[in-house]
């Protein structure tokens, strides 16, 4: 259904690519016998989200992209949703990554994404009004923290100054490194109401390898975005107990995304990566 919506999309100046992560169902075939329009870069092995994101902002780019729009495969968008997101960029160049209201396909009015900001200690998302019935809180555009990369426009000149998503994270986290990175850098994130799209919204069972993923990728964040030494010691030393109070204190595994001993083995394998090339 994503690209029969992208089929739709009004703005003349559209190129679309689809990047398949190694998929082990008939997607690709499906993809050239219905959409023969649609570019396709299918990769032998699973990457992980942000190389196979990398490759194709790198394509992007290669053919003159001078705005990347970074989209997941189980949405589906409105014909304009595309139009004032690049009218907002052309008219501030300051605004590094832009993203639409993203809402619930399943309860469509319900909110998914109406922009986020940062937790100041565990850069955790708050006021992200998820869940929430459309409200007028939610038209409220605004220089937010973060972007959730289910959609995101990203300025080309972004993309060569910081090379993408940081492949480290395989999965999880990586567009909340590159906001922090891209905000680092100068530039804003940018919550844009006028734009719309919807999300089929599919549940994250707690599996060992999410577990893993999720924790591992956790502890890489906290270590390149802590401010000072002691920030980073305590980011740390909370990241265990959270581990490790969540099953006791919650008397589940919604906090570790699954297992407790496949989280601890995510945060020592984000503790021991050498996170200096990045």
């Amino acid at each position: 259904m994503c690209l029969e919506s992208l089929r739709e999309v009004t703005y003349p100046y559209v190129k679309i690519l689809v990047v398949d992560n190694a998929s082990e169902d008939d997607s690709v075939d499906a993809v050239h016998k219905h959409f023969s329009e649609v570019e396709i870069i299918q990769l032998s092995e699973n990457m992980g989200a942000p190389v196979a994101s990398n490759i194709g902002f790198e394509y992007a780019l290669s053919h003159g992209a001078d705005f990347v729009l970074r989209l997941d495969s189980d949405t589906v968008v409105s014909p304009d949703f595309i139009v004032p997101l690049i009218a907002k960029m052309v008219e501030n160049s300051t605004i590094g990554i832009i993203s639409p209201k993203i809402l619930y396909f399943d309860q469509p009015d319900r909110i998914w994404y109406a922009g986020v900001d940062a937790h100041p200690f565990h850069f955790g998302s708050i006021h992200d009004l998820i869940y929430q019935q459309e409200s007028p809180a939610a038209n409220h555009s605004r220089v937010v923290d973060y972007t959730w990369g289910a959609a995101m426009l990203i300025r080309r000149e972004v993309l060569e100054l910081l090379n993408g998503f940081d492949p480290q994270f395989f999965i999880y986290f990586e567009e909340v490194d590159f906001c922090k990175r891209v905000q680092a850098a100068g530039f804003k994130v940018y919550y844009l109401s006028e734009s719309k799209i919807w999300h089929k919204v599919g549940t994250s069972n707690p599996t060992k390898r999410t577990a893993y993923q999720w924790n591992r990728s956790k502890m890489i964040l906290f270590r390149k975005h802590a401010r000072n030494p002691l920030h980073r010691i305590a980011l740390i030393l909370y990241a265990y107990l959270y581990a490790i109070g969540s099953p006791i204190f919650k008397g589940d595994t919604t906090g570790n995304r699954g297992p407790l001993n496949a989280a601890l083995q995510g945060l020592s394998n984000g503790l021991s990566t050498d996170i200096s090339k990045t």
